[in-house]
């Protein structure tokens, strides 16, 4: 073969090799999206995100439930860090003071169980209804911080008892959703807690009728007016003493409805 034949030859060999090769595709790098950022932070280690993910959560009214509904189902033990001064059932110290969330925050699906129940007005059973502000407050005037927390608090269940009171919990929120979720909206849910008879979903309304930033499509000075005060003022009657006293502040606060007309635009 003359040497044009044989160049030419080898020309062909070498393009026909590269055209049954496997091309050489750098892997993409995913850019998280604001939802899925929004999971990585509510699922994160880190208190400090947790905390403020929750409250875009409850801002997104029915997306964020959606959202949040399908991390029942995990079963991840993810302890907290970065805590500061919060007491919680998985706080190793009491220092006499700080943010009570009565909810065993280092498992997963009841982080998104107490995310749900606070922002829908929800009593599932998620709370661990061990720790009273009480006893805390029994231990600060004794003089008790900066101890263990089991040194202030009840002795936490056992075991098989929470992972039952877990997964009855987490039945019953996804048979709510299920039976709720295509019309549900947050103002209607605020309303119905208000009137549900239950201490713990009254006390929510009230406590975020009050000091909540969050967004509620619907709430205004005007609907307040009209369907919450009348429920509100037949609250400070009612027999739980810390309903009543909730109630009671709130009536005397009607000048603040200012800050709610805006979260609702």
């Amino acid at each position: 073969m003359k040497k044009p034949e044989r160049l030419a030859a080898l020309l062909i060999m070498s393009f026909l090799a590269m055209c049954h090769s496997t091309p050489f595709v750098p892997s993409k790098v995913h850019a998280q999206t604001p939802e899925t950022s929004l999971i990585s932070d509510l699922v994160s280690n880190n208190w400090q995100k947790v905390r403020l993910a929750k409250p875009k959560f409850e801002s997104q009214e029915a997306d964020g439930i959606a959202a949040v509904i399908v991390l029942l189902d995990r079963d991840d033990f993810v302890p907290l860090t970065n805590t500061s001064d919060l007491i919680y059932p998985g706080a190793m110290t009491f220092y006499g003071h700080g943010r009570i969330v009565d909810y065993d925050l280092d498992r997963i699906a009841v982080r998104a169980g107490w995310v749900l129940e606070e922002a829908a007005f929800q009593n599932f059973g998620f709370s661990e209804g061990a720790i009273r502000e009480e006893d805390l407050l029994q231990a600060a005037i004794k003089g008790k911080t900066d101890v263990p927390l089991k040194d202030v608090v009840p002795a936490k269940r056992d075991e098989a008892s929470r992972a039952d009171r877990i997964n009855k919990a987490r039945n019953r929120a996804k048979a709510w959703w299920s039976a709720a979720g295509k019309d549900w909206s947050r103002y209607a849910a605020l309303k119905d807690a208000l009137i549900s008879g239950d201490a713990k979903r009254e006390m929510e309304a009230l406590g975020w009728l009050r000091h909540g930033e969050t967004k509620c499509k619907g709430l205004n000075s005007e609907s307040y007016e009209r369907d919450l005060l009348p429920i509100v003022k037949k609250l400070v009657s009612a027999q739980d003493e810390g309903v009543a006293q909730q109630a009671i502040h709130l009536r005397g606060e009607r000048g603040q409805w200012w800050r709610k007309d805006e979260n609702t635009k």
